[in-house]
């Protein structure tokens, strides 16, 4: 059981530069979000939600025009 913790750790420390960028740009974003919801002012609701508006623009303009960014 203790090797299983130690592989995950390992692959995880392997591949920590391809998981910081979903971490910093959906894991924190969406706790703040949650955060923000909850409290009674409303500034920082529309923080996120801009935020949140913009990350699906530009998701979805990479994901279109994907094969002209690869070339």
């Amino acid at each position: 059981m203790g090797s299983g913790a130690a592989n995950f750790l390992k692959v995880v420390a392997k591949n920590f530069d391809i998981l910081a960028g979903p971490i910093v740009s959906l894991v924190y974003p969406l706790y703040a979000s949650i955060r923000a919801i909850e409290t009674k002012s409303t500034v920082d609701d529309q923080q996120w939600l801009m935020y949140w508006i913009l990350y699906s623009m530009i998701t979805l303009f990479e994901l279109t025009f994907a094969k002209v960014i690869e070339w």
